[in-house]
This record gives C-alpha cells, sequence and structure tokens, in this order.
C-alpha cells in the first residue's frame, strides 16, 4: 500500500500467518529526499514536451513547403512567361504539379506561337512588299527602256540583296527567340568582344572617314562571345549608318554601380521624337542619311533578344546634344 502526507511517503505492507494479518511493515521516505527527483523528472517532461513540440513544428512546415514550393515556382514561372521574359521550366519534384505546369507551358507556348506567326506573317508580307514592286517595276522598265539596262538592273541587284538581308536576319532573330537560355556559356572579357567588333568594322569606318574611340577596362561576364559580337556590330554598324563623315563613334565597355555594360556611341542626328517609341519593333527603319534607304528594321529586335538571352536590358537614347547612345546593361554583379 502507497500513500502519503505532508511529512513523508508511506510505503505499507501487511505481515501475514497462517492467513491472518499480525502486523505491518512500514518504510517512511521524508519527502524532502523525493523533491530533487521530482524536480528532474519534471524538467525532462518538459524538456520532451517542447523537443516534441518544435518536432512537430518543423516537420508541419517542412510538409508545407515542400507541397507550396513548387506551386509558388510554376506561379512565378507562369508571370515570367506572361511578361515574355526568357527563363527555363523550373525543377519541379511532384509529379502532379510537374505534369500541370508543362501542359500550361505547352499551351502558353502554342498561343505566343500563333500570335508571333501571325505577326510575323504580317509584317515581312508588308516589307517584302515594297522591294518586290522596285524588282517588278524595274523588269518592266527594262523591257520598254534597254537603253537604261545598267541601272536598272543596278537597281534590280539592290532591292534582291534587300530581300536577301531580310530574310537572313529573320532566320538569325527566328533562332534566337526559340531559345529560353543558353546552351554554353563562358566567362569573357568584353575588352575582347569591342576589340574584335572594332576591328572587323574599321574598314568601312575608314571608306566613310569615321574615327573609332575605345574606352574600354578588364570586365568579364558570364555568355556567348559570338552572340554578344553579332549584337555589338550590329550597334556599331547602326551608329555607322547614321553618322556623318569626319565624325566619331565611341564604343565603351566597363561597369556602372557594379554592373557591366557594352555602349555604343554616335555623333550623329540623332533619334526624331516620332520614332523613339518604335525602334524595337520589327522591321521598322528609319532612312539613312546618305542614301535614303531604309535597312531590314531588324537589327535592334535581334540585339535585345541577344541581351534577353544574357539576363541583359537594352537601352536606346538620344545624347545630350546629339547622336545616339545604346547600351547593353547586364543585371548580374561579377
Amino acid at each position: 500500500m502507497l500513500f502519503g502526507s505532508e511529512k513523508g511517503l508511506f510505503v505499507a505492507a501487511p505481515i501475514r500467518k497462517s492467513g491472518k494479518i499480525i502486523g505491518v511493515l512500514t518504510v517512511i521516505k521524508p519527502k524532502k529526499s523525493l523533491i530533487p527527483f521530482i524536480e528532474s523528472a519534471r524538467k525532462k517532461f518538459w524538456s520532451l514536451s517542447l523537443y516534441v513540440a518544435l518536432s512537430i513544428i518543423i516537420l508541419f512546415i517542412s510538409i508545407l513547403y515542400f507541397l507550396f514550393s513548387p506551386i509558388r515556382k510554376l506561379s512565378e514561372y507562369i508571370s515570367a512567361l506572361r511578361f515574355q521574359k526568357r527563363v527555363p521550366f523550373p525543377k519541379i519534384s511532384i509529379p502532379e504539379i510537374r505534369g500541370l505546369g508543362e501542359e500550361m507551358d505547352r499551351l502558353f507556348r502554342e498561343l505566343a506561337g500563333k500570335e508571333y506567326v501571325e505577326n510575323y506573317v504580317q509584317s515581312m508580307t508588308h516589307e517584302i512588299k515594297s522591294p518586290l514592286s522596285s524588282l517588278l517595276a524595274s523588269s518592266e522598265l527594262i523591257i520598254e527602256n534597254p537603253d537604261r539596262l545598267e541601272s536598272l538592273v543596278s537597281n534590280i541587284q539592290l532591292e534582291g540583296r534587300r530581300i536577301q538581308t531580310i530574310l537572313e536576319k529573320l532566320l538569325e532573330l527566328s533562332s534566337l527567340e526559340n531559345q529560353s537560355q543558353l546552351e554554353k556559356k563562358l566567362n569573357l572579357n568584353l575588352q575582347d568582344v569591342v576589340q574584335e567588333t572594332v576591328a572587323s568594322s574599321i574598314s568601312e569606318a575608314v571608306r566613310k572617314k569615321i574615327r573609332f574611340r575605345e574606352l574600354t577596362e578588364t570586365v568579364y561576364v558570364e555568355g556567348n562571345f559570338f552572340f554578344l559580337g553579332m549584337a555589338l556590330r550590329n550597334l556599331v554598324q547602326n551608329a555607322l549608318d547614321f553618322s556623318n563623315p569626319g565624325s566619331e563613334i565611341t564604343v565603351r565597355c566597363g561597369k556602372e554601380n557594379g554592373f557591366p555594360f557594352l555602349e555604343v556611341e554616335d555623333s550623329g542626328p540623332g533619334i526624331p521624337s516620332y520614332a523613339l517609341e518604335r525602334i524595337f519593333e520589327k522591321f521598322y527603319s528609319l532612312p539613312r542619311p546618305d542614301t535614303g534607304r531604309k535597312s531590314s528594321g531588324l537589327g535592334l529586335a535581334f540585339v535585345r533578344e541577344i541581351a534577353k538571352l544574357h539576363d541583359a536590358d537594352l537601352e536606346v537614347k538620344n545624347g545630350t546634344s546629339t547622336g545616339v547612345i545604346a547600351r547593353i546593361c547586364f543585371k548580374t554583379i561579377f
């Protein structure tokens, strides 16, 4: 029998003989001697309870993260697609959510592709219509005016090359737009990109009596050397097309607030205010000052696609007094 009082804990057991109780054996344990054991047990109980509670909370948070992280990734991916950003499909571990995301991705790309083709066909038809009309007119005039054969054939060749340039640019642009990310990235020096681009453009600059000025520093980024070279060549070509003889084109690379950039600045007439909002439209082009002819109108769109693949922005604006400044701004600090 176990019972207690204010003074202690009593344990009693009967003493039996021949089935009869002839006495009682009682052991008394003072209560004070039990207090340390009780306190120790109480501390262990609360420690264990706290540990179990924390374990349950951590497990609950982990389960919530495991369930909602894929949904959050999918939501961010859809938002990026909505704003036409180049992002790869996220890694999602839950098969059901991954399958749903893949179906939504396919649907979005099919709808975007349909709109893309419709817009391209309309724009390309409009752009090629003009040189084709010129080709037909020149061929008819050859029959009517054989004495103008040389000038008319020259015009036919010029318009034919224009159509060829448009189609080549379209193929290059289409190839870029179908890429969501760069397959191969290398650690490259923007200074090398500038030097190679200027070297490849120097002969045309000399012919037009235009000087190049290079303001560069060693700046490393991760990207594709060939693509960045093509982008910079397009910007340099625009500067050459709109610069006056005897003027200067400045090509820069460096860092601003820690972010790398590539920049081309000319001292030409600048972009008219009515054209500033349209310069990135496919096939939109301004007449060249020396010839009055337009280009394919795909150069800046091409450069912008390359910039997107490198997680960069393309900015084009008029200079403070004259000329145009075109800059590729990288968003990652290296």
